[in-house]
């Protein structure tokens, strides 16, 4: 017999922004913010914590998340991304999908990210 409130916490423990991602507070005209939460709180709960790819992917997702409630460049992109994204009816696990996408959309931020230098308009 599983015990899917275990699997829940090995989840959590590993996804360590949980807490801050799942109560943070936006405008009420941000449906696009509650979407990701939505997605984010479904794809953690439906993997298999014994899987180390799924655990690994939900990692992942839970840092990209994280960085789009704290950083506005990338919530802005993350937002015109999904708000075009297609997914085709071909695809099984829906929730997967968009997380696969918000990961990879993450990757490619951070990839740019560190490679601009950003100068301080007041130097």
């Amino acid at each position: 017999m599983e015990n899917r409130f275990l699997e829940n916490k090995i989840v959590i423990k590993y996804c360590k922004d949980y807490y801050r991602i799942i109560n943070e507070e936006f405008s009420e005209l941000d449906y696009m913010s509650d979407k990701v939460i939505k997605v984010y709180q479904s794809f953690i709960f439906s993997i298999n914590s014994r899987n180390k790819n799924e655990l690994k992917k939900a990692v992942d997702l839970n840092t990209a998340v994280a960085r789009y409630f704290d950083d506005r460049d990338f919530k802005t992109i993350l937002n015109n991304f999904l708000s075009s994204l297609k997914v085709s009816k071909k695809e099984t696990n829906v929730i997967a999908f968009i997380a696969g996408e918000i990961i990879k959309e993450y990757n490619k931020y951070m990839e740019g990210f560190t490679r601009n230098i950003y100068i301080p308009r007041w130097i």
